[in-house]
């Protein structure tokens, strides 16, 4: 993990002065911003993320993102398949027209409109802008749940795991570099992590342990809604400590079982040693995603075909795009299924194509993802179907 990743709470310190409850609701801080380009704006699906950009270079990797997280929290947050009725706004503002303390600043509107406004330069760390995302999506799923409010919140825990978690899910192996740093650490009080409140120092002990109760609480065994009604009261302003046991019902007999059993599970997920393996579904859209591109052209959005990338590798916005696609890919090769790891092997010799122009090794590598990708996608369907016509004994 890089020196910057490693120090992503000590940048997000300054990106969240700004503390979000949902009484926060008056109009976001004033920005000014000069005349230049009229704003651009993209999409990453329907009612997801709104990406708004002076610079259309910009887009591509902030798309990417959205996806990425949406992806990551769709399940522990409960996020609608269609999505919602409006999306997350994220406006990226020139470093130059920013004049405000925090790095980004995240507002929900009278009507549920959650705008989330950020300082950017080619500088700005890419977990703070990760970090933006969550927080943004976490209060809107609030606002989605509980209509606007005074008492709706983003629990800070919540978005340190929600933020850690959207890292594996992209990055598989970075659940060992964490795992690596929580080691000879202590876990904090279960009471004090879920009251932690923004302003004081964010300990990175904390932002792991934040991780570790993450994946625990989902890991229960129980009814499946537990963990999705204790969130839901969490953000909608129900004291999370007084009720995690009504939502967990039975399995803590008093606070002091409860403790010890935060103890024993903190330890118990620093120490597995086991990457988790991502599903088929899950190596799929993972696939999709990281094989669909997008560009501006004649000020439009729209989806490059994979036999365009060689020729723009010269532009500084594509290198540098497939640059961070090809370590991707080799970050996920130990982790993806068996049915897509071909697939993934070819994007990565495809994408190492196009960065060196051979049209010859691309046209070729090209050939071999589409056929790679074709087949996972039979297996995947031919070994669903085989297990959903077996007997069940």
């Amino acid at each position: 993990m890089t020196s910057r990743g490693c120090c992503w709470l000590a940048a997000g310190l300054l990106a969240l002065a700004a503390v979000v409850r949902a009484g926060a609701q008056e109009a976001p801080p004033a920005v000014v911003e000069n005349a230049g380009p009229p704003p651009r704006v993209f999409y990453t699906a329907p009612g997801q993320f709104e990406v708004i950009v002076s610079e259309v270079a910009d887009a591509q990797p902030m798309l990417a993102l959205g996806r990425s997280v949406w992806s990551a929290l769709t399940g522990p947050l409960g996020l609608p398949p269609e999505g919602f009725t409006s999306p997350v706004s994220v406006r990226l503002v020139p470093e130059k027209d920013w004049n405000v303390p925090a790095v980004f600043t995240v507002t929900v509107e009278p009507a549920g409109l959650v705008s989330v406004r950020m300082q950017w330069s080619k500088e700005t760390d890419p977990v703070v802008v990760r970090r933006a995302l969550v927080q943004g999506l976490i209060l809107r799923q609030a606002v989605a749940w509980h209509a606007v409010g005074p008492r709706l919140t983003v629990p800070l825990w919540l978005e340190h795991a929600c933020t850690a978690w959207s890292i594996v899910r992209e990055q598989p192996s970075m659940m060992d570099s964490f795992q690596q740093e929580s080691a000879g650490l202590a876990a904090p009080p279960l009471r004090a992590l879920l009251l932690w409140q923004r302003g004081a120092v964010e300990s990175r002990g904390w932002e792991l342990a934040s991780l570790w109760l993450f994946l625990q609480l989902q890991s229960e065994q129980g009814p499946a809604s537990q963990w999705g009604s204790w969130v839901r009261g969490m953000v909608g302003g129900v004291a999370p400590y007084e009720a995690l046991p009504r939502s967990y019902s039975g399995l803590w007999t008093d606070p002091m079982s409860l403790e010890l059993w935060w103890q024993t599970a903190f330890q118990h997920q620093r120490r597995t040693r086991a990457l988790p393996v991502m599903t088929a579904e899950a190596s799929r859209e993972w696939m999709q995603d990281r094989s669909r591109w997008l560009g501006g052209r004649d000020g439009r959005e729209v989806v490059l075909d994979l036999e365009e990338l060689p020729g723009l590798r010269k532009e500084l916005w594509m290198r540098t795009a497939l640059k961070e696609r090809l370590d991707q890919t080799r970050a996920v090769l130990g982790v993806i299924h068996p049915y897509y790891a071909n697939a993934a092997l070819s994007m990565g010799r495809l994408y190492e194509a196009a960065l060196k122009g051979a049209e010859g090794d691309y046209a070729k590598a090209l050939a071999d993802f589409k056929r790679d990708a074709f087949d996972g996608r039979e297996l995947e369907d031919t070994v669903g179907a085989i297990l959903d016509t077996a007997p069940r004994k």
